[in-house]
């Protein structure tokens, strides 16, 4: 049956803050291979954006932008232009550090609000590795309601996160989530040993949801068209770069999905 995990020692305060300047130098040393494998290449496609020049004639909105390397690769391969906000000044501040791109911009997000968007702004947005550093699911509901405030009619959502039936404590490529013989509840913290470029590893807190959890949080907040998907290495061919595919040995990744995306369609306004 497994121990609950409220019996392994874990408190929800030692859930990881980026906010912390350490902690935000310190994720940039992280081996985020297997993100560019199977993780952010699998956004656009969920969202239905196409490789190539799109002049900036769409807005995505990239929630939790961190460090902004997921913007600035979105506008470079698909020319839209990217607005990217997150709670962590440290984090803003090491994305303002690389060269400006005309089509991304970042700004601060404020108890979870947008206020720097009017309603309807964005045509497309995305959220990858927010869902699994917020323990309060009314934080989670007012974080998707304020995605649906500036996503316009018709716009598509996805979220990206680790796969909540990886968390057994096996060892992807660059992390390891859970421990063996272990329930994890919804909502509850969960230990996550991650690798850093040097092979060094850090244990960090994460929050563990269940893919219902996803569900339930688009539904209420009006998404329909729900999509879950769970992508491994077969399904990488033609999506990541070549180069990187070949880089790594990639065992558990070609039969477990380290990651899950959950997309929805935003719904049309009432008339």
């Amino acid at each position: 049956m497994g121990v609950p995990a409220d019996r392994t020692g874990l408190d929800a305060d030692e859930v990881i803050s980026y906010r912390d300047p350490g902690t935000a130098e310190d994720y940039q040393s992280w081996d985020d291979a297997v993100c560019w494998v199977l993780g952010y290449p699998f956004v656009p496609l969920a969202l239905g954006l196409t490789a190539g020049a799109d002049d900036g004639r769409r807005t995505v909105l990239d929630l939790g932008c961190g460090t902004g390397v997921f913007s600035r690769w979105l506008a470079r391969r698909h020319g839209v232009r990217v607005i990217g906000a997150d709670p962590s000044p440290p984090m803003l501040a090491l994305a303002r550090r690389h060269a400006a791109d005309p089509l991304v911009s970042y700004h601060l997000s404020v108890e979870d609000r947008l206020p720097f968007l009017p309603d309807a702004a964005v045509d497309a947005a995305t959220a990858c590795f927010v869902f699994n550093a917020i323990a309060e699911l009314d934080r989670l509901r007012a974080l998707l309601a304020e995605v649906a405030r500036v996503l316009r009619p018709g716009g598509r959502f996805t979220a990206l996160g680790p796969h909540p039936d990886q968390v057994d404590g096996v060892r992807f490529e660059s992390f390891r989530r859970g421990e063996p013989g272990v329930r994890y509840r919804a909502g509850q913290p969960i230990p996550v040993q991650v690798r850093r470029a040097d092979g060094s590893w850090r244990r960090i807190v994460n929050v563990y949801w269940p893919t219902r959890t996803y569900r339930e949080l688009f539904g209420g907040a009006g998404f329909h068209d729900l999509r879950v998907d769970g992508p491994v290495l077969a399904d990488a061919a033609g999506v990541a770069e070549p180069a990187l595919l070949a880089s790594r040995g990639w065992a558990l990744e070609r039969r477990r999905p380290p990651f899950l995306l959950v997309t929805g369609v935003r719904a049309a306004d009432p008339d």
